[in-house]
């Protein structure tokens, strides 16, 4: 990750799955911090109910993610909601 996708690619917007069967919080939460290290995150895949009425609910496996992620904003990605990003992985529309 950190050889491919942050040295070479320089990948700033991620948009990782966070599925039971893809990769746990914690190695996520690493993956991120220590070597993908990009500007802005999008958790997707969750399979889980992470939300109630768009709003993250506690004591989920993506609330666990984004509390060790640090330094760096991590968007749920919603059904039905459409977000914009410019080339700096800032958010610009339906954050």
């Amino acid at each position: 990750m950190k050889t491919v996708v942050r040295d070479f690619h320089k990948v700033n917007l991620a948009v990782l799955n966070l599925g039971q069967n893809a990769i746990p919080p914690e190695a996520a939460a690493f993956a991120i911090n220590e070597l993908i290290q990009p500007t802005t995150v999008v958790a997707s895949h969750p399979n889980e109910w992470v939300t109630t009425g768009g709003k993250l609910r506690p004591n989920t496996r993506m609330k666990m993610f984004i509390d060790m992620v640090k330094g760096r904003p991590v968007y749920l990605s919603l059904s039905g909601k459409t977000m914009e990003f410019d080339g700096s992985a800032k958010c610009v529309a339906g954050c």
